[in-house]
């Protein structure tokens, strides 16, 4: 049976994160004497934390308070090519919590290598010697519906290699595929999840949703189980979230108990006008899945008016599919979005294919 602590929260300031905080270590009877701990955060862009984007680092440091640790380090790798870590650390206010706190900040600089469905897949190189607290944003994602613990555990690929990885698994199904057989592999190494959903986004997440005060954390020592809870809260059926759906039926789904408040279910979250829900959640079309998902593209359009030629989108792009003047070679575009993803200003737009307009 797997704990899921439920904790209501309404803001961000430390008193309030604090008190649920503490709720949540005492009902999961987390042990607060750890050895050596990697605090993971959403690092997706460099995002200031009221653009809700990332994870608002007050829960970091509530969290970091918390444990007694000979070494508390924090890291996350994002998947752009173009901008210095630290840059991250301090729109995120990352670096504020390292020095108020003394974790230590740390870039993911080295790898070892595992294999994960037939691809040797680089990890960062100390994952065995730590206990991970893997710390998520409550989000909506373009190729997995929701972001939320399993997702965000992707960021211990160090960075660029994690778009390269979407040139292995094009379509949304095998992204999904993958993400459940990375967890599997890392699993291990991660002592506790918990997802930020004192502010949400739903809409065409990860980072130009729209932001919904949601006052919630979820938390808990099994990710899937976390995701699980996050789902029904956001009232999103399990197999409308592929990597769930693909868990389900390949290793099955843990029991689970819930501690702490009873919360009412978001109503009317907005899910991405991409999402492959459509098709996962119809008995008729599953047995067509494969086939389906690899003709289910959104293609991204750069936007002229809001672009501002950061070039971001070119130095992510795992295909090369965008040049330096920012055009997009219809023929080497996979889709995977992340150009999407890492756009800081809304420039890119999605164009659907004929099954996603039908579909979504």
């Amino acid at each position: 049976m797997e704990k899921v602590a439920v904790v209501k929260c309404s803001g961000y300031e430390n008193d309030k994160v604090s008190s649920s905080i503490e709720r949540i270590f005492d009902i999961l009877q987390l042990q607060r004497n750890q050895d050596k701990v990697l605090i993971k955060p959403n690092m997706l862009s460099a995002r200031k934390p009221e653009e809700g984007v990332t994870t608002h680092p007050v829960i970091l440091e509530e969290i970091i308070k918390r444990i007694k640790g000979k070494e508390i380090l924090i890291g996350d790798s994002p998947a752009s090519a173009n901008k210095e870590v630290e840059k991250y650390w301090d729109e995120c206010g990352f670096r504020k919590v390292s020095e108020k706190t003394g974790a230590k900040l740390v870039k993911f600089s080295k790898s070892k290598f595992v294999k994960i469905k037939g691809v040797e897949i680089p990890l960062w190189d100390q994952i065995e010697d730590y206990k991970i607290f893997n710390i998520a944003k409550f989000k909506t994602h373009t190729l997995t519906t929701l972001t939320l613990s399993v997702k965000n555990l992707y960021g211990l690929i160090p960075g660029y290699t994690k778009s390269l990885l979407h040139s292995k698994f094009i379509s949304p199904y095998d992204f999904s595929s993958f993400l459940v057989e990375f967890y599997k592999k890392i699993e291990k190494y991660v002592y506790f999840n918990l997802v930020d959903g004192i502010v949400s986004m739903e809409g065409n997440g990860p980072s130009n949703g729209t932001l919904r005060k949601t006052d919630v954390l979820i938390a808990g020592r099994n990710a899937i189980a976390v995701d699980i809870i996050c789902c029904k809260i956001a009232g999103v059926e399990l197999e409308n979230i592929p990597y769930l759906e693909i868990y389900k039926r390949k290793y099955g789904l843990p029991e689970i108990e819930v501690d702490g408040d009873k919360v009412d279910k978001i109503k009317n979250f907005k899910l991405p006008s991409t999402t492959t829900s459509k098709i996962l959640s119809n008995p008729l079309l599953k047995p067509f899945l494969k086939i389906l998902s690899k003709n289910f593209s959104i293609q991204p359009v750069i936007n002229e008016e809001k672009c501002k030629r950061c070039l971001s989108c070119y130095y992510v792009c795992p295909v090369k599919a965008i040049s330096k003047n920012l055009k997009i070679d219809r023929k080497k575009c996979i889709g995977c979005l992340c150009c999407y993803e890492v756009c800081s200003y809304k420039a890119i737009d999605l164009k659907k294919s004929l099954i996603a307009k039908v579909f979504t």
